[in-house]
C-alpha cells in the first residue's frame, strides 16, 4: 500500500503542474431572458380518445407582480368545422391584457395552427395554471379536450395546494383537475 503511494505521488504532482485552469465565459442577457422561458408540448405524447388537438405553449418565468408573457399554440389535423376554446385563470392570477374566455376559431385546410397570446401576472410567489378547454364542432359530433398551461412566478415556484391533497401521477407529475363538459341525450323509442 506504501508503495502504490509513493510511486502515484509524484505522478499526480507532476499531472496537476500540468493542467490548465478552466476557462470562465461571460453569460449574455439574452442567455438568462432564454432560461427564463418554458416550452412545453402535447405534440407526440400518449394522449386520451378525444378531440384531435395539440398544444405548445411558452411561459415566461417572471417575479411576483411582473406581467408573463404566454403563447399557447392550438394544432388539429381537422380541415372543417369550428373549434371553441373556454379559458380559465386560477384566482390569483390577473389578466393584464384583456382576452375573451370564450374563443371560436373557424378551421381551414390552410391554417395548421391557432394562437392564443395572454399576459398575465400574480401578486405571490407560485406554481399557477391557466386551463383550456376544447371542443371540435363537427356535423354529426362533437369532441373535447382539457389543457393546463402552467405560469411561473418567482424563483422557486411551487403549486398552491389550497389545502387539498394534490395527486400525483406514477412518473411523479402533479395532477390537476380540470373542468369538463357532459351532455346526456335521451332516445325516445
Amino acid at each position: 500500500m506504501k508503495k502504490t503511494k509513493l510511486l502515484l505521488a509524484p505522478l499526480l504532482i507532476v499531472m496537476g503542474l500540468n493542467a490548465k485552469p478552466t476557462e470562465t465565459t461571460q453569460v449574455q442577457k439574452t442567455d438568462i431572458e432564454t432560461s427564463n422561458v418554458k416550452t412545453g408540448t402535447t405534440i407526440g405524447h400518449y394522449q386520451k380518445p378525444g378531440a384531435p388537438i395539440d398544444m405548445t405553449y411558452k411561459s415566461t418565468t417572471v417575479n411576483a407582480g411582473e406581467p408573463s408573457d404566454i403563447n399557447i399554440s392550438l394544432s388539429t389535423t381537422v380541415k372543417s368545422g369550428s373549434m371553441s376554446v373556454t379559458i380559465t385563470l386560477d384566482d390569483e392570477l390577473k389578466e393584464e391584457d384583456s382576452v375573451s374566455k370564450e374563443i371560436t376559431f373557424e378551421l381551414s385546410p390552410e391554417q395548421k395552427s391557432y394562437p392564443i397570446n395572454l399576459r398575465v401576472s400574480a401578486e405571490k410567489d407560485g406554481l399557477y395554471y391557466i386551463r383550456l378547454l376544447t371542443k371540435i364542432d363537427k356535423i354529426q359530433s362533437s369532441k373535447l379536450r382539457a389543457f393546463a398551461v402552467p405560469v411561473y412566478v418567482g424563483a422557486n415556484p411551487q403549486p398552491k395546494s389550497k389545502g387539498l391533497h394534490i395527486m400525483k401521477a406514477k412518473s411523479g407529475e402533479n395532477l390537476s383537475v380540470s373542468q369538463a363538459v357532459e351532455t346526456i341525450e335521451v332516445i325516445n323509442q
